[in-house]
């Protein structure tokens, strides 16, 4: 009798212990469950109780996440008899539904199942209710997913209060979990104070939501639906719900304001230096949205001379210039940002620095603090402070993160702009306001955040050292060459995008690897690049002119094939990073991104990829460092060497001229080993 079968006759024995009990509803879904373990257990033609993928780590882990923990997760929702029916039907069409979207196309992403499923066992065993809350905090998206299980428990509330301010479109595509709870409508209540542009998508037909936004007796929310009224669901006067509150706009006023990008940009800097209450979730989206507009224009005339690549900063003041870098971080080059800083703090009026974070109601101040740690301009920023309000601004800094609705992004703010300081008493400022928090929090729910944090910036007692992430930071060090040869061939995608920056790097990619020792197949969209002489390795990058079909044929020959890239290389601005992530399976070991590789894109590559080491940019890559990059990462594999990280980044770094632009650039590049963000996420939700 093989496992799988023995556990068969596990679910047999539960459905006749509990036929007298439950109904046939529940007894059909737990059938149809084991129907689909089977189902994913044959798709590789036979039924052995595993399943089996290209590795053996792979097919142990696959069997894992599809035949054994969902069926640890059904076993304990069958023998649960707290739970009523209709609560054991919700959750077992929850784990019914996720098997059943698993076919032969996306078996081998089972990564994109494990941290629901993973979750669902944490829910179910885990009685402190306050623990529980931490670990949906540090995973608002994923905690979304698995709702029915934990929507009686005490915390449910407010949790979802908490992630509507996180995640408010993802929080209203789940309001069907919880429109039965008597609370659901603070939820909506709360989703209509912070984020009005989301609520707007639901009021263009009648459905549950629209009901009961229509029929709150919430004073915001009845403002929010006069608008509606008032000037329908396409006006963006949303957007200034605050000030509409406040009576410092009438409706229609706002709705004028908010036809123009220009009226609707200058408006929304004043409303937010006033300081943001209602409808903060839809402001920073806009002026987002805004920002970026305007920074890609500076980002576009890099050529050119500075009075015209800042002109559009002329008549800007150095609120509105503060707004633009801060809501652009992602996409601002360095140079970008080096000019407008020199203009805002020119333009600055107060007699300190301090003063003018003071007046800005220090709105987004750890993202403007971190951008000028990696820029090098810390020093200089700070220098316009006294030493108390030095220490003050640190502490501000550090303080209070685990009571942000997303503590972790916040506390990866923090450890990379540690990781950033280079000037030692500097850095010795910000310990000490971190060590002095620790002493504050040490036994409260926050020691694990802020212990953590302690640990991955290697700061103090080493008895404070978590053990967890000084093995992980250990295992980064050296990336062994058998974790990237699966079937003795090493395989990677390289993505570029059909832009003028992707076509220019896609022409001085090839030129690289135009060497002895390497050859170039051109496969129409897609180009192939194999080696020679050592070490096999294949590597697919589609064609900047035929950006989606050469990624799509890629992927239809991976998937051909049943084999994976081993390593992923994103070449493009920060956003175009989706196509390379949603890409990502378990197999990648190494992921490149040529972007910013801040706590959201971490974040989803360690969901589709939980083993891989990151390289990440502050900046927008550059193709003199990215293909220097890629081939000396290409010539140490077929060399047959491991991936000493440390001895790689080294040498890389006595390649490049010094005082050239490319060993300026290679500056803001960040190996695997010294990824404190990248750290802090997996160890912090280890710990949990």
């Amino acid at each position: 009798m093989t496992k799988y079968f023995y556990y068969f006759s596990i679910y047999i024995l539960l459905l006749i212990s509990y036929s007298s009990l439950a109904s046939d509803q529940v007894n059909e879904l737990i059938k149809s469950i084991k129907n689909e373990q089977q189902r994913i257990d044959q798709l590789d033609k036979k039924i052995d109780g595993s399943v089996t993928l290209k590795s053996d780590i792979q097919s142990k882990q696959a069997t894992y996440v599809y035949l054994e923990l969902s069926r640890d997760i059904v076993v304990n929702i069958a023998q649960d008899f707290s739970l009523s029916i209709d609560q054991k039907i919700n959750q077992l069409k929850t784990i019914e539904n996720s098997l059943n979207s698993v076919g032969t196309r996306n078996i081998h992403l089972y990564t994109q199942f494990s941290p629901s499923f993973e979750l669902v066992l944490k829910i179910q065993e885990i009685k402190d209710t306050r623990r529980l809350k931490n670990i949906l905090n540090s995973n608002v998206l994923t905690s979304l997913d698995c709702i029915p299980f934990f929507i009686n428990y005490n915390i449910s509330q407010s949790f979802l209060l908490e992630a509507v301010h996180v995640e408010p479109s993802k929080v209203l595509e789940n309001y069907k979990q919880f429109k039965h709870k008597a609370y659901s409508n603070y939820i909506l209540d709360e989703a209509a104070m912070i984020a009005p542009m989301k609520i707007k998508t639901y009021l263009h037909s009648w459905n549950s939501i629209h009901k009961q936004i229509k029929e709150s007796k919430n004073q915001t929310t009845q403002v929010m639906y006069d608008i509606y009224e008032e000037v329908g669901p396409i006006s963006r006067a949303y957007i200034l719900l605050n000030d509409i509150i406040t009576n410092r706009l009438s409706i229609s006023e706002a709705h004028q304001i908010s036809k123009t990008d220009k009226s609707l940009f200058k408006y929304l800097i004043q409303m937010q230096s006033n300081g943001v209450k209602y409808g903060s979730h839809s402001c920073n989206e806009a002026l987002k949205y805004q920002c970026l507009k305007k920074i890609n224009i500076i980002n576009d005339l890099h050529e050119e001379n500075d009075i015209i690549r800042f002109r559009i900063l002329e008549n800007l003041n150095s609120n509105e210039i503060y707004t633009l870098i801060v809501y652009s971080e992602e996409e601002i080059y360095t140079s970008t940002f080096l000019g407008m800083y020199n203009r805002l703090v020119n333009k600055i009026t107060f007699e300190s620095n301090y003063e003018f974070m003071f007046s800005l109601k220090f709105n987004k101040f750890r993202t403007f603090i971190k951008m000028c740690a990696g820029y090098n301009m810390l020093d200089d920023f700070i220098s316009k402070m006294g030493e108390f309000e030095k220490q003050k601004l640190f502490d501000k800094l550090v303080q209070g993160i685990e009571n942000a609705n997303d503590n972790l992004n916040s506390a990866v703010t923090l450890v990379d702009t540690y990781g950033s300081i280079k000037s030692v008493p500097t850095k010795l400022l910000f310990e000490q306001s971190i060590l002095s928090y620790y002493s504050k929090v040490e036994y409260s729910d926050a020691q694990k955040l802020y212990g953590s944090i302690l640990s991955v910036c290697n700061i103090g007692d080493a008895s404070l050292m978590d053990e967890t992430i000084n093995r992980q930071r250990k295992e980064l060090e050296i990336l062994s060459l058998d974790r990237i040869f699966k079937g003795n061939k090493n395989v990677q995608q390289h993505f570029f995008f059909d832009d003028e920056d992707g076509r220019t790097s896609f022409t001085h990619f090839l030129t690289t690897f135009n060497k002895p020792n390497w050859t170039i197949e051109d496969h129409q969209t897609y180009v192939i690049i194999k080696s020679v002489e050592g070490k096999k390795i294949e590597i697919y990058a589609n064609k900047p002119s035929t950006e989606y079909a050469g990624q799509s044929a890629i992927n239809n020959l991976f998937m051909s094939q049943n084999r994976w890239p081993d390593i992923v290389v994103h070449r493009g601005h920060s956003y175009f990073v989706d196509a390379a992530i949603e890409s990502l399976t378990p197999s990648a070991e190494v992921v490149f991104l040529g972007s910013c590789g801040g706590y959201n894109i971490i974040s989803q590559v360690l969901k589709y990829s939980p083993d891989a080491q990151i390289i990440s940019s502050k900046q927008i890559g550059t193709l003199l460092v990215n293909d220097r990059l890629c081939y000396t990462l290409n010539e140490t594999i077929r060399k047959g060497e491991d991936l000493n990280w440390q001895k790689l980044w080294t040498n890389l770094n006595k390649s490049f001229i010094k005082g050239s632009i490319a060993h300026k650039r290679f500056q803001d590049y960040i190996p695997p080993h010294k990824n404190l963000g990248a750290l802090l996420i997996a160890s912090y939700r280890s710990i949990l």
